[in-house]
């Protein structure tokens, strides 16, 4: 078997997700199908999330805000992957196991009204795409904004009736699946063992290295299943991490990375699909940050959206920065004991530069934070 060192383990899952290696960045349309997914989240202190983990990869800030924007043809689909994501149009039929389950089993979100169920099925077909204001809106603020309507869109979302391929502002445009989604790709409806297999693999390639249960947070599937995909795949290598309890894979076409730059400095949203698995961050690189933007102010260690940075194949600590009219304001920041705090500097130059936001020559950080991790 093959025996990994922390440090090999590090650069090998730092480099398959295109991050920090020596070579030219990935153009902007390669970094989703190269991660398989990115996550949404709808803060939005410094840049919305989808256009940090594309800036991280040396995406321009002006073609990452493209990403959701209406193309033709189409390149992505919103759908439940690790949570909700930004997914490649090809991997389309991969996820019908998951449409299929909605359909057959429900889904643990609010009662569905037959009645509005109805209603959408009519507007859409009469107008063609439409957003939850075409509909009358939603009551409510944040996480509570509710309405029948919504929640039938949302249905018939899950269950693959409807489609997103594009927002417009912040908002879904849901269309008909049939309209938007190619003929090969909408009628293509592989089995469950096929969809686990495919989605394992692309799973393990996107981590580099991984435990199976790191496998099965990627795309959210049944871990015990996962385990006898990677089993039998033959791209999936049993490999020893140094420190590491459980049994692990490595994908072996990523076991001979790209070298890595060691003097690249990058903040991390912490939705990044490198580090979205606390526990395996843990394993990785020795921290596990939590988000902070629903705890009560004074309770945070770090601040509202801490991010993790980047250092070479470490993380180093994390910084929360909140950029208001052009004005970036460091809320708080952490440092694992030894790093040099000169990391954060540079950190914060980079999401100023993302945030298109205003810094002074010298970046102080307020003297009542900066604890180890």
């Amino acid at each position: 078997m093959i025996e990994l060192s922390l440090d090999q383990a590090r650069s090998v899952a730092v480099t398959a997700q295109g991050l920090h290696t020596t070579s030219r960045p990935l153009p902007a349309g390669d970094v989703l199908g190269r991660l398989g997914g990115i996550q949404l989240d709808t803060i939005s202190v410094v840049r919305r999330s989808h256009e940090l983990v594309q800036l991280a990869r040396g995406v321009p800030v002006a073609e990452a805000q493209q990403l959701i924007s209406e193309s033709d043809p189409p390149k992505l689909f919103e759908y439940w992957a690790h949570a909700a994501s930004l997914i490649p149009l090809s991997l389309w039929p991969l996820f019908a196991f998951r449409r299929r389950s909605y359909a057959v089993k429900g889904w643990t979100g609010p009662t569905i009204d037959p009645a509005a169920v109805s209603h959408v099925r009519s507007v859409v077909a009469e107008r063609g795409p439409v957003t939850i204001t075409d509909l009358g809106g939603a009551k409510g603020s944040g996480w509570e904004r509710s309405s029948a309507n919504k929640w039938a869109l949302e249905w018939l979302l899950a269950i693959g009736e409807l489609a997103c391929i594009h927002r417009r502002g912040w908002q879904r445009v849901y269309q008909s699946a049939e309209a938007v989604i190619p003929d090969d790709l909408i009628h293509a409806e592989p089995d469950e063992s096929e969809c686990l297999r495919s989605l394992t693999r692309l799973a393990l390639q996107a981590l580099g290295v991984a435990t199976a249960d790191d496998v099965a947070d990627y795309f959210r599937l049944p871990p015990r299943k996962v385990t006898a995909c990677l089993t039998a795949l033959e791209e999936a290598e049993p490999v020893k991490v140094e420190g590491w309890e459980q049994p692990a894979w490595a994908s072996r076409a990523a076991l001979n990375p790209p070298q890595l730059d060691h003097e690249a400095c990058t903040p991390l949203s912490p939705f990044d699909s490198l580090i979205w698995h606390r526990p395996r961050m843990r394993r990785l690189f020795g921290v596990e940050y939590l988000l902070e933007a629903y705890k009560p102010a004074a309770a945070r260690e770090c601040g509202y959206f801490g991010m993790p940075v980047l250092v070479g194949s470490s993380i180093v600590g994390r910084i929360a920065v909140r950029v208001s009219k052009g004005i970036a304001v460091v809320e708080g920041h952490q440092l694992v004991d030894g790093q040099d705090r000169a990391h954060l500097n540079r950190a914060l130059a980079v999401i100023c530069q993302w945030a298109q936001a205003l810094k002074t020559p010298t970046l102080h950080f307020p003297p009542h934070v900066g604890a180890s991790a």
